[in-house]
């Protein structure tokens, strides 16, 4: 499964899922780095991948319809330090299986997560 890392989320995570056999396109190290969301959105689905993203944008289901991608992943924004980004994202994607959040946006909360 291929998962896009926006920008806006901590590099750190891209080498932590890199060691742990995903397959990880970084917004950040590419030809796209600061590009617009809806390209950042057509590549997700041109990739057949999963967005994680700290962009608030990414949350608006009818700019961003969810159901065209493998799942969007959002991290709700607040004072979290990378470690601590890092290991909620881990935390989600060990206890949630891809058919949970397939075509669906899952927020990440510091202690809890939303699919819809």
């Amino acid at each position: 499964m291929k998962i896009i890392v926006d920008e806006s989320v901590s590099y750190g995570l891209v080498a932590v899922l890199r060691t742990t056999g995903h397959k990880v396109i970084a917004i950040a190290e590419s030809a796209t780095s600061g590009t617009v969301d809806e390209e950042i959105y057509n590549l997700v689905i041109q990739e057949g991948a999963i967005l994680i993203s700290r962009d608030f944008h990414f949350t608006n289901a009818l700019r961003f319809p969810p159901e065209r991608t493998r799942g969007i992943i959002y991290i709700r924004h607040g004072n979290l330090m990378a470690l601590e980004e890092i290991e909620i994202v881990q935390r989600f994607l060990s206890a949630h299986r891809h058919d949970e959040y397939n075509g669906r946006l899952a927020t990440l909360y510091k202690d809890s997560v939303k699919i819809r």
